[in-house]
């Protein structure tokens, strides 16, 4: 008698929550979407950022590039600020080649080899073009000086280093582009997490212009301490995100969340 009692105590349960759940589904509209909370809301503090050596080496050679060439390739305080602007315009563009490419690949998925190669390409030619762009519009001022200076605007320095940053600037691009796809985030919501960043990076573009107009009549040792200043800056901003994002992220915040 018992054991009926508890079954049929276990079948009545079973019902009401079944029933349940059919009054839940009929009063919440047909078309509404499930909600959906994001794994980093781009109006939270982001958490201190752990990176493994490789990433820190990385991180580090390509702010120390256009100070290496300053000092170790003969190059220019010209040369230096052209460097640090196609700096920031090449961040700036990888984190958009980034975040097409996972787009591309969680709209398509995997087709083809041929045409994995095609979208490469496709993205590398888009990268280049929006870094060209942004170094023209962030540094064309720069440019003017330089083309005025002993060394020019185009020299061996500089060709050099733009090629030590691209390559040190891969292994950091394939990281975000693993995280990401791992991630599953939406596109929406990895635009809201990229946009303090490329926010802060837009920052350091505004200093090198000021600085610009400046750093020619500073002479050997102000010139010396500015590349240092901003080499280490760079090299902190990248290194330590969640601060950068704290003085860039949106003051319209929902309510209640943490500021």
């Amino acid at each position: 008698m018992g054991r009926k009692r508890r079954n049929k105590a276990t079948r009545n349960e079973a019902m009401q929550r079944s029933a349940t759940q059919d009054v839940a589904a009929q009063t919440r509209p047909r078309n509404a979407p499930l909600p959906k909370a994001p794994a980093e809301p781009y109006w939270e503090p982001l958490a201190r950022k752990t990176l493994r050596p490789l990433e820190i080496v990385s991180i580090v050679a390509r702010h120390v590039v256009p100070l290496a060439g300053l000092w170790l390739f003969g190059g220019s305080v010209e040369n230096f600020l052209v460097l640090s602007v196609f700096n920031i315009a090449f961040a700036i563009s990888c984190i958009a080649v980034v975040g097409l490419s996972v787009s591309a690949r969680q709209i398509n998925g995997h087709v083809s080899v041929a045409d994995d190669i095609g979208a490469l390409v496709t993205l590398i030619a888009v990268g280049a073009g929006a870094t060209l762009l942004l170094t023209a519009m962030f540094g064309w001022v720069i440019a003017l000086i330089a083309s005025e200076s002993p060394t020019g605007l185009w020299n061996a320095a500089l060709g050099w280093s733009i090629l030590a940053i691209v390559v040190a600037a891969v292994p950091d691009m394939i990281r975000q582009y693993h995280a990401d796809m791992a991630a599953k985030l939406p596109e929406e919501t990895r635009k809201k997490r990229d946009q303090p960043i490329v926010g802060g990076q837009l920052m350091c573009a505004g200093l090198i212009f000021i600085l610009s107009g400046y750093a020619a009549g500073w002479g050997h040792v102000g010139v010396v301490l500015m590349a240092l200043a901003i080499t280490a800056l760079f090299i902190f901003r990248d290194l330590r995100p969640d601060l950068m994002r704290e003085l860039t992220r949106p003051s319209n915040r929902p309510p209640g969340s943490k500021r």
